[in-house]
């Protein structure tokens, strides 16, 4: 046999830092890379066409991605024995080692996260986008009306969230309007309060990174984990943005207190139960922090009320903890604490007074009641894939998390003390994740579901950080990597994090650029035109009237018209419990506003259920039946006035239209159910100004619905032009109707006699209830 010299195999450190090196230098050059068509001869037209991008760009970008690092490889082969490699060695060792430095690495960390930061806590609103989201955004402008018109605005609004979420934004920002920028610099503050909770995210990241006593590396460790973080983001759990702004401070600084003022330095002791009692306590540190929780509680809910109702429920586990804690520790924690509760009440009391503080517990007492009914949304089936992972992943951690501490208390002998004191972190850290849960459960759609497990994921890190200590920590500083080695991992973890792109620096500052002209745009460049057009029309008949009120819960009309809810509901939406429905009735009869607006075609039911409103606020809806009367339609807003007297019924020989759809019988709960028709006013050959939909034999109107639909047909054969638009669409209210047999009736409306003419026969139908029974 022959001798032959075989190749040796690749490095995969070296194929990693080829595909890896280039793709990094290659997307951000490939990207913008647009062959244009030219001379379309297919007649086709689609996106290509429109934006003039050859098909081909594609196959172009792939071939580039594809082929690029193999040719790489192949320079690399062929100049590998000639390259000056022995040269580039020190050059290579000392840059690494500068890379290594820990002033290098915060300079470059801090950059990047601000840099994040910018880009997605800071970018939630974008300030000069179009306002979309009249029911999101109109919850932080909507308030602001009340609080500076109303002399106790805390008892006459039932806050959404609670102060700081639903007024502060735009309080701060109406100090420093100009150029009526109300929107845009609201915007600003929301914004920034987001950006404060990543502060306190990193915060916490520090404070657990400094509880498991790491011995070396800490910072790079944290710096990490901040970068991580951010990539992490929308992956397993999702930024809770300002609505966890001090729920996270409060963890924080709980943290912060247990890990500084707890003497522990050694696993070993944390197995006595005498541990710390004599070791030296600096108080007056200890004195502040926990000081600072306590004062931290009452504010918590002038702030926003779950999260703060979720830190209540953590200080109480906490307290309980801590009664097996060395005596300094818990006596303090517990003194301290309680004195800042009582310091910061009463203040709050005194500053509100009495009757608001009551007002703002009845708030939260209402919340806790009918709060999770309201909104509830359930869990999806779980199914254990990767793809479902927001649902149950979390649950998961912590169900493993309390078995293991299950296991360990058994052999603790059931112990309190020692066993408190070896996992009182993962017991804090853990208490944050159950409550934290209640997101998840109680409004089980996919971002709720990832703001549910923030505090899980912190747990996890606690953990991970713990075994990395045990098990990693001295194998990996022990470890000698190579060069290819250590030039693979530094490439790998450049890639990882050009693939964020929260991290694009360039962005970032481009954004903080362009920030002074941005809040700088008046309102009238970010509202949608059909909003911009009923506030120009409407507001010089509304402009009389004290106050305002509006069944489609868009906060952004307190706003626009400037005037404070007429009913301390404001939102009808969160006024579905029958108490409130009463109350909101009792604050219309009692302020009479002239003016309303009922709906317009997105909010005539509840986005992510689709619960229609004449459903979930049926009481209401009906109360304005019988006490408004329509006025007038600004685009898809139709605008209502009050009427002395509810409309009167008749009947007429004359053919004044038809019902041409009917839903099939029975009909049940949350099932779509529709009535179309046309309907007119012969004796003034028009289409009628709207029609309404009754129930039983008293006529009780449940529904109203628009006359607008074209219906040329009817036009044409009746031959009256004038009936072209007179088709309309009615939505039945399925949820509010009474199980059993049950008539409608569908009435034409003349404006101009305030009555009501029966369009064909009563509809006889049969309502299932929710267990499918008639009755």
């Amino acid at each position: 046999m022959s001798d032959r010299k075989f190749t040796p195999p690749p490095s995969l450190a070296v194929v990693l830092i080829i595909t890896l090196t280039s793709w990094i230098i290659l997307v951000p050059l490939v990207n913008p890379i647009a062959i244009p068509i030219r001379n379309n001869t297919t007649g086709v037209i689609s996106q290509a066409s429109i934006e003039n991008i050859s098909p081909y760009t594609d196959y172009l970008k792939y071939l580039i991605l594809l082929f690029t690092p193999p040719l790489l490889t192949l320079i690399v082969w062929k100049f590998r024995k000639t390259s000056p490699g022995e040269y580039l060695h020190p050059v290579i060792n000392i840059t690494a080692k500068t890379l290594s430095q820990n002033w290098f690495l915060a300079t470059a960390t801090g950059i990047l996260l601000l840099a994040w930061v910018i880009n997605i806590p800071f970018n939630q609103f974008q300030i000069t986008s179009l306002l979309r989201d009249s029911f999101h955004e109109g919850e932080f402008l909507g308030f602001w009306p009340n609080f500076s018109q109303l002399e106790k605005p805390f008892i006459n609004t039932v806050l959404i969230h609670g102060y700081g979420m639903d007024v502060l934004p735009t309080e701060i920002a109406m100090s420093f309007i100009s150029n009526n920028n109300g929107i845009a610099l609201s915007r600003l503050v929301v914004n920034l309060q987001n950006a404060l909770t990543a502060v306190g995210y990193f915060w916490i990241l520090w404070e657990i990174t400094g509880l498991v006593g790491l011995k070396k590396s800490k910072l790079p460790i944290f710096l990490l984990l901040c970068l991580f973080w951010c990539i992490f983001d929308s992956i397993f759990f999702k930024f809770d943005g300002r609505r966890g702004t001090w729920f996270v401070f409060q963890i924080a600084i709980t943290l912060r207190y247990f890990r500084l003022f707890l003497p522990w330095e050694t696993p070993q002791q944390l197995q006595s139960n005498h541990v710390g009692d004599s070791h030296h306590f600096p108080r007056r540190q200890a004195i502040i922090l926990s000081l600072l929780v306590g004062l931290s509680i009452p504010g918590g809910f002038l702030y926003v009320y779950d999260r703060a109702i979720y830190f209540l429920a953590v200080y109480l586990i906490t307290c309980i903890i801590s009664l097996f804690l060395p005596s300094q520790t818990s006596k303090t924690w517990l003194t301290a604490t309680f004195t800042g509760v009582v310091i910061s009440l009463s203040a709050i009391a005194i500053f509100l007074g009495l009757d608001q503080v009551n007002a703002i517990a009845s708030q939260i007492a209402y919340w806790g009641k009918y709060g999770r009914y309201i909104s509830f949304i359930p869990l999806p089936p779980f199914q254990m894939t990767f793809i479902s992972q927001k649902f149950w992943l979390s649950i998961l951690i912590q169900a493993g998390v309390l078995t293991y501490l299950t296991w360990d208390l058994i052999s603790h002998n059931f112990q309190l003390k020692p066993f408190v004191r070896k996992h009182l972190f993962t017991l804090i850290l853990l208490s944050a994740a159950g409550v934290y849960m209640r997101i998840t459960l109680d409004r089980s759609d996919l971002g709720h579901a990832y703001h549910g497990a923030i505090m899980t994921a912190f747990l996890t890190v606690y953990l991970l950080l713990l075994a990395y200590r045990r098990y990693l920590e001295n194998p990996l500083h022990q470890l000698t990597l190579t060069l290819p080695q250590k030039l693979s991992i530094g490439v790998l973890l450049i890639f990882i994090l050009t693939s964020e792109s929260g991290f694009n620096v360039l962005e970032a500052s481009q954004k903080l650029s362009q920030l002074p002209a941005a809040i700088s745009v008046p309102d009238t460049e970010l509202l949608k035109p059909d909003y911009l057009e009923a506030k120009n029309v409407m507001s010089p008949e509304i402009a009389n009237q004290s106050c305002f009120f509006n069944v489609t819960s868009e906060g952004l009309w307190y706003y626009l018209y400037n005037k404070p809810s007429c009913s301390k509901y404001s939102y009808v939406l969160y006024a579905k419990p029958t108490v409130a429905q009463n109350q909101v009735i009792q604050d219309l009869e009692r302020t009479q506003p002239p003016i309303i607006l009922l709906t317009n075609d997105v909010w005539f039911q509840n986005p992510w259920d689709e619960v229609l409103k004449a459903d979930s606020a049926s009481l209401i809806y009906q109360y304005i039946l019988q006490k408004y009367r329509p006025h007038k339609f600004v685009q898809s807003h139709w605008f209502w006035r009050r009427s002395d007297i509810p409309p009167t019924f008749a009947t007429t020989d004359q053919f004044n239209g038809a019902i041409d759809v009917i839903p099939e019988s029975p009909i049940r709960v949350g099932q779509p159910s529709v009535l179309t028709g046309w309907g007119v006013i012969p004796e003034n050959r028009k289409p009628a100004d709207a029609v309404y939909l009754s129930l039983g034999d008293n006529n009780q109107l449940i529904a109203v619905g628009e006359v607008n639909i074209p219906r040329w047909d009817v036009a044409s054969v009746l031959g009256i032009p004038e009936y072209a638009q007179s088709g309309w669409r009615l939505r039945i209210p399925t949820a509010s109707l009474p199980p059993g047999e049950i008539s409608l009736k569908v009435w034409a409306y003349n404006s101009e006699n305030h009555q009501l003419t029966q369009i064909g026969e009563a509809i006889d139908i049969i309502k299932l209830s929710q267990d499918g029974a008639r009755t």
